[in-house]
């Protein structure tokens, strides 16, 4: 009787066909409309408060300019050398505002630096404050709904109905009058400050889209 010859898949082979290829997926690219994002108040006094007037100057500077060594950055902005706008570019750095990538040259054992700035960072960054601004605004909401408070005619502080008398309705910041606070009005000025601050929100989302 004729063997009859079986047909065997390759181990190796098989495999090969089951294995799949996994891509790095690409980051996204984000434009942004710096112009406009520039002219919201906020957006400046955030970066001035974190980095200066300088650290505002290598974040557009690196806005404009793209992707640049740091090196050539230092030179081209007039600094005397790379150590003295690192300050700036790590405080910028900390909050994801700029980021950047190194490179080794050759066989030297030193690296060099690539830096970029992320405006859409700034973007996110707003939004942040605005939606905590919110939050603690609705709970201020929930709160005046069930509970009385005073508020000084001269400072503006606000008590509780026990501060107000422990302090025989006198303000202990300046002295001035404590005058009761209507709820209604209260609670009103928050939900407009909430719809404001809503709408800031939508203008931010309409000045970065991805490319």
């Amino acid at each position: 009787m004729a063997k009859r010859k079986i047909k065997t898949k390759h181990p190796q082979k098989h495999r090969a066909n089951k294995s799949k290829i996994h891509r790095k997926p690409k980051a996204k690219v984000f434009v942004v409309n710096v112009k406009k994002l520039f002219g919201i108040e906020e957006a400046v006094k955030y970066l001035l408060d974190l980095s200066g007037d300088k650290g505002i100057e290598v974040f557009k500077y690196l806005i404009t300019h793209g992707e640049m060594e740091e090196n050539l950055l230092a030179k081209r902005m007039k600094f005397n050398r790379a150590n003295a706008i690192r300050k700036y570019l790590y405080k910028l750095y900390n909050k994801n505002l700029v980021s950047y990538i190194r490179v080794r040259k050759g066989s030297k054992a030193w690296y060099t630096y690539y830096w970029k700035a992320n405006p859409e960072r700034l973007v996110f960054l707003l939004k942040g404050i605005y939606e905590e601004e919110i939050k603690q605004a609705k709970k201020s909401i929930e709160l005046n709904k069930t509970a009385d408070f005073y508020v000084c005619e001269v400072c503006n502080r606000r008590y509780s109905l026990n501060e107000a008398l422990e302090n025989d309705f006198r303000c202990s910041n300046c002295g001035g009058n404590l005058q009761h606070l209507e709820n209604a009005l209260f609670i009103s000025d928050k939900e407009n400050r909430i719809k404001f601050l809503n709408k800031k929100i939508a203008n931010l989302d309409k000045l970065v889209r991805e490319k």
